[in-house]
């Protein structure tokens, strides 16, 4: 069974008499929007007591994190299992063949939501609904931001600093805020699953290296409705295109990552000298060096960092992501693949 609080009248059933309304609607059932009704859970609590041998009766799902994870913890803390639920990957899209440059960067600006990768709805419409809708229902909700458009331009600046080492002392100058206001709004975004932010690798090593992590945003979409650039090519051309191409790649693999449990923990490398490998994925203690690059032509230039990053400590198969369409031994322990040939093929059990 499924019920959604969305409506209305179920709502305000299950917050006049919780104990009733659950009584009615029995498990398993599946209970959408949770966090509009918070007064339920304590009840839920009860229920899932008294019945410790029926697990799985309750499926509870919520779109607000902050509200939905903040009446979890409060009351279902131990007795639930979490999950989840970041955009499409790439691998989920209706079709298959994805092996043209163009092809990508059009499903970049149109995915990795169901609306507009498989119900065909303008990604225009659907991405300005969405960030209205997070500025003004959920940043609201947490009366976290009291400076609505301030905080949309640092949002827009952060887009124009996809795939870079973040400085957040520059991004808050060119808004207008305090380094601590700026800190605190990166917070927010990457706690909503609005940005991600790449750590360095620091372990065992013996230079000196970079400590500030990279900033991505988790779906490409967002970035380029933010970017205000709709036309495939342009993107693809243009001076955010590597970085672009590259915030595709690594948030396509930390999806995946996701759905099979985090297996892998991801970083980047970059030294003093400006060394640097765009992924370093740990499992176990084995580094798998990637570097990223929207390219036809790979070369041995291109995958330097990761022959200075195994001079300085052992690593294990090593890949150049590319455009280009066929597997290439640039150097040992080095091969390029076409960046969607990796994506289908790389296992994460």
């Amino acid at each position: 069974r499924y019920v959604t609080f969305d409506d209305p009248v179920i709502r305000t059933q299950a917050l006049s008499d919780p104990a009733l309304f659950l009584a009615d609607h029995p498990g398993p059932v599946i209970l959408d929007e949770i966090q509009y009704v918070p007064h339920l859970l304590p009840h839920l609590k009860m229920l899932v007591d008294k019945n410790r041998n029926r697990r799985g009766q309750f499926i509870l799902t919520g779109s607000q994190v902050f509200a939905l994870m903040q009446g979890v913890s409060e009351s279902l803390a131990g007795r639930v299992a979490i999950f989840e639920l970041l955009p499409m990957t790439y691998r989920e899209l209706p079709k298959e063949d994805r092996f043209d440059e163009d092809t990508a960067f059009s499903d970049m600006i149109r995915v990795y939501f169901p609306a507009t990768a498989a119900q065909h709805v303008s990604p225009k419409i659907f991405y300005a609904s969405y960030i209205q809708t997070y500025l003004e229902r959920d940043l609201r909700s947490m009366q976290a931001i009291h400076d609505l458009h301030t905080f949309q331009n640092f949002v827009e600046v952060l887009a124009t600093n996809v795939g870079q080492v973040l400085n957040l002392s520059r991004i808050g100058a060119a808004c207008g805020v305090t380094h601590t206001t700026a800190k605190r709004w990166l917070s927010i975004l990457e706690a909503s699953r609005i940005v991600y932010l790449l750590r360095p690798y620091t372990r065992n090593l013996r230079k000196r290296v970079v400590k500030t992590p990279k900033l991505y945003f988790t779906d490409s979409g967002i970035v380029t409705h933010i970017l205000r650039e709709s036309n495939p090519r342009a993107l693809r051309h243009g001076v955010m295109g590597g970085y672009l191409f590259e915030n595709m790649v690594i948030m396509d693999l930390l999806k995946n990552n996701f759905a099979y449990g985090n297996p892998f923990q991801f970083y980047f490398y970059r030294d003093n000298n400006q060394v640097e490998v765009d992924l370093v994925l740990e499992r176990s203690g084995k580094l798998t060096p990637i570097e990223i690059k929207l390219t036809r032509s790979p070369t041995t230039q291109m995958v330097s960092g990761i022959r200075s990053l195994s001079n300085l400590m052992r690593v294990g198969q090593a890949f150049l992501l590319t455009t280009r369409d066929q597997t290439l031994s640039l150097a040992e322990g080095t091969v390029s693949k076409h960046w969607y040939a990796f994506l289908r093929e790389f296992e994460f059990t």
